[in-house]
């Protein structure tokens, strides 16, 4: 078979399914069809020759199928021109640019379908249709020529009829996101209708369904608005600056962005005049409203320059004041065409004002954060609906916050410090707000991993309830059902008063104790948190938590199963309190959660190999060295210093006698050997020395040596005596003089050498028997017993 044959069977099997299909039922046809196109891909992409009969057959069949979809796209039926809209999105993205460049025709049809009454699927679909042609001959400046620049006009001109008259949010969410993404493409093409899109964006860009204006009044449209369509509108907006003529769109930006800015600020002074603001401008801003005389209702009915309409109402006021914080938001982290001028200080500036004013605490008068001064000329009710909407306010200044730390990234490390005080004055007050909650933590992780590590003790300090609730947020929590309190009624009768009391019986029937999960009712806020802990034991000093914090955080860490987290308190464990002694640990118990995790495999079995820089060819003697070093150091006893004393001096080749130390105020009968020996010999094994004359010598009180006609001098090895001998014990004295002479000769002259003396650990009892030595594996105890017994060693005769 020839290679495509496969492909031009597949092309003909969809060909012959949709003719031989009646329109009205070939809707239920187009998923089937557009799943097997991709096979025809090969077919549909390649350039088209008669040379060949199987080229020209492919030819044929592929021209079929384009006449196919050009005559659905003319058919009568709603459901035959819907299928050739998929059809003909399927083909384009299938038949890349030989495709491509023969669509025209596909396109005129489209557009002639957006003016016909069809449903509103179909228009969606056929604007998602056109838009994709148009973004992808960008890359072909000959089919921008040909296909683009004659088509977009009428695009955009159908797509303004199909928003301005009365259409459903889906449908107008779906214009605004292709003029979204085409916009920055042909920005001169759309500088034309830009009057045109900034009044339709003007109408959903900041919507207050809770306005108390009559529709005439506020001269606002009758679109329907989601929340949805307000969100793409705004980020068109930011995008407007692109239409500006060449050079002047940077200043076209900055100019929109301050002038939005300023909105936020008037609109503010309306919303907050509630209260008396402490806040004062910085940078610009118009000064608030304290002291003036004003309306009995909040409102503004001026037209601003952004051509916002008219609003009035405490509640219209805020949801006014929410969208031009979403809007700020959306200038900082929408992209632009070129380098522009970010003022952070304007929204610095903002985010304070913002934060500034909390919900008061009603717990306790004396609260150091209950510091809001009320406007004595704004009624009651007022303020309170100000206390209702101000958490929604800050939960939207939180979201501006974050875009200025997403698009600043390392460069807001010099605002850490002051914004997470910010942060945490306002999550004091509102700590209750699960949306605040969610938010708090969101923007926190970011701050932290920016500049967490560099933080003082005074800015860890203040988040101590963060951290508690964001443990508590993960855990959960037990409810008891208990019966409801009785409520006390008092009722009189006859004079007489009697308390009365309303009590829910059915309570009494379901007293259990069971688990509540709170963030099941806001999943954003299990998220948040769950996010939030790993970076806490992160980017935190360790030093800076105290004990019980750090203790909760690891006991949530084991409970929830949170690997992360884990994970970092093992990484960075805390200070530990006992010198030598390293803090506890949770990595046992990651090792029984994880066990077959490959990273705490690593983390408990590190294989890094030992990085050597010396040459190759040292490395045995070093290791020689080094074992001779922990050997000698192993070995290493109090007796050897005495070892070390007697052998420092000098040896003679005839081993004669060698008077013994004594104390200066004692007389000792000692009994030596009458051969030259080192003070006794050594024996070895259970043998015993017998037959040994005694030698009586008394000493004098003097603490030197006695001096002899012959110096003797110690041998460096032990005298061997042969045949048995036996041993007389020593007298050992408690304490070994100060100083010691020992002689030496040098030439003729002799004279003594002071060397420093041992004051020995113990006394050792005269009568002790010997016994030889055992071996004793802790280097660490003291020395004990002196061992003196006869040598082996066969060299000392010489």
């Amino acid at each position: 078979m020839p290679p495509n044959a496969v492909e031009l069977s597949a092309l003909r099997a969809i060909t012959f399914r949709i003719s031989s299909t009646a329109p009205s039922q070939l809707a239920q046809q187009i998923p089937a069809i557009v799943a097997s196109l991709p096979s025809c891909k090969p077919l549909l992409s390649t350039v088209q020759t008669s040379g060949s009969k199987a080229a020209s057959e492919a030819s044929v069949a592929v021209h079929k199928y384009r006449t196919l979809i050009s005559t659905l796209l003319q058919d009568r039926a709603i459901q035959g021109r819907w299928a050739a809209i998929a059809l003909v999105k399927s083909t384009i993205e299938a038949g890349g640019w030989e495709t491509l460049q023969k669509s025209l025709p596909w396109v005129r049809g489209l557009l002639g379908i957006l003016t016909k009454p069809d449903p509103p699927s179909s228009k969606k679909l056929c604007i998602i249709t056109l838009a994709r042609i148009f973004i992808l001959t960008r890359e072909y400046p000959t089919l921008i020529r040909e296909i683009t620049t004659p088509s977009l006009p009428t695009f955009i001109q159908s797509c303004l009829q199909i928003a301005a008259s009365n259409a459903s949010p889906s449908l107008l969410q779906v214009v605004l996101e292709n003029f979204s993404q085409l916009l920055p493409r042909h920005p001169t093409v759309f500088r034309s209708y830009l009057k045109q899109i900034q009044q339709l964006l003007s109408q959903i860009l900041a919507p207050t369904p809770s306005n108390k204006l009559s529709r005439e009044q506020s001269q606002g449209s009758r679109l329907q608005v989601s929340s949805g369509v307000s969100t793409v509108a705004r980020g068109l907006y930011t995008q407007l600056s692109c239409c500006a003529p060449k050079g002047v769109s940077t200043e076209d930006w900055e100019s929109s962005f301050e002038n939005t800015i300023l909105k936020v600020h008037r609109v503010a002074n309306k919303v907050f005049r509630a209260v008396v603001e402490d806040w004062q401008p910085t940078s610009g801003a118009p000064p608030t409203l304290n002291g003036q005389t004003l309306d009995d209702e909040v409102q503004d009915l001026q037209v601003d320059t952004i051509g916002l309409p008219p609003w009035s109402g405490i509640f219209a006021g805020g949801e006014r004041l929410i969208c031009l914080l979403r809007l700020v938001k959306e200038f900082i982290g929408s992209p632009t065409t070129g380098a522009i001028n970010f003022r952070i200080g304007l929204v610095m500036d903002l985010l304070t004002r913002m934060f500034s004013l909390t919900v008061p605490p009603f717990s306790s008068a004396n609260d150091f954060q209950n510091t809001v001064r009320l406007n004595n000329q704004i009624s009651k009710e007022e303020r309170e609906n100000l206390w209702e909407i101000l958490p929604q306010v800050h939960v939207a200044a939180i979201e501006v916050l974050m875009a200025v730390t997403g698009r600043c990234d390392e460069m807001s490390a010099p605002l850490v410090s002051i914004l997470l005080d910010q942060i945490a004055w306002v999550f004091n007050s509102e700590k209750n707000i699960v949306q605040v909650r969610a938010a708090s933590y969101l923007v926190i992780g970011g701050l932290l991993k920016v500049s967490g590590t560099t933080l003082p003790k005074s800015s860890i300090d203040s988040l101590g309830d963060v951290i508690r609730f964001c443990c508590g947020d993960l855990l959960p929590q037990a409810q008891l059902n208990s019966p409801t309190k009785a409520v006390s009624l008092q009722s009189k009768t006859n004079g007489n008063s009697h308390n009365q009391s309303s009590t829910n019986a059915d309570t009494f029937l379901n007293i259990s104790t069971t688990l509540k999960v709170p963030m099941a009712e806001f999943s954003g806020l299990d998220e948040a948190a769950h996010d939030l802990l790993p970076i806490l034991l992160t980017n935190i000093p360790a030093q800076y938590i105290s004990d019980s914090l750090r203790t909760r955080m690891d006991r949530t860490a084991v409970l929830t199963q949170h690997k992360d987290a884990m994970m970092a308190s093992v990484l960075n464990p805390p200070p530990s309190k006992k010198f030598g002694k390293s803090a506890a640990s949770i990595l046992p118990f990651i090792a029984r959660s994880f066990a077959d995790s490959k990273d705490v495999d690593g983390l408990l079995r590190p294989r890094m190999p030992v990085i050597r820089t010396g040459p190759r060819g040292l490395e045995s003697d070093e290791e020689v060295d080094e074992e001779a070093m922990e050997e000698a150091e192993q070995d290493h006893f109090v007796g050897e210093e005495l070892d070390t004393l007697l052998e420092s001096a000098t040896h003679t080749d005839k081993v004669e006698e060698d008077p013994v130390m004594i104390d200066a105020t004692t007389n000792v009968s000692v009994n030596v050997a009458s051969e030259p020996a080192f003070l006794s010999t050594v024996v070895e094994g259970n043998k015993k020395a017998d037959n040994t004359p005694e030698l009586t010598q008394t000493f004098g009180s003097s603490s030197k040596r006695l001096q002899t006609e012959d110096n003797p001098m110690s041998p460096s090895k032990r005298a061997r005596v042969e045949g048995k001998e036996e041993l007389t014990p020593l007298s050992v004295p408690d304490i070994i003089p100060t100083a010691v002479s020992v002689p030496t000769q040098l030439g003729e002259a002799s004279e003594p050498t002071v060397m420093p003396a041992i004051v020995s650990t113990q006394s050792i009892a005269a009568t002790q028997p010997f016994t030889s030595a055992p071996e004793d594996s802790d280097d660490n105890d003291d020395f004990g017993t002196l061992v003196l017994g006869q040598d082996t060693d066969e060299d000392s005769d010489s």
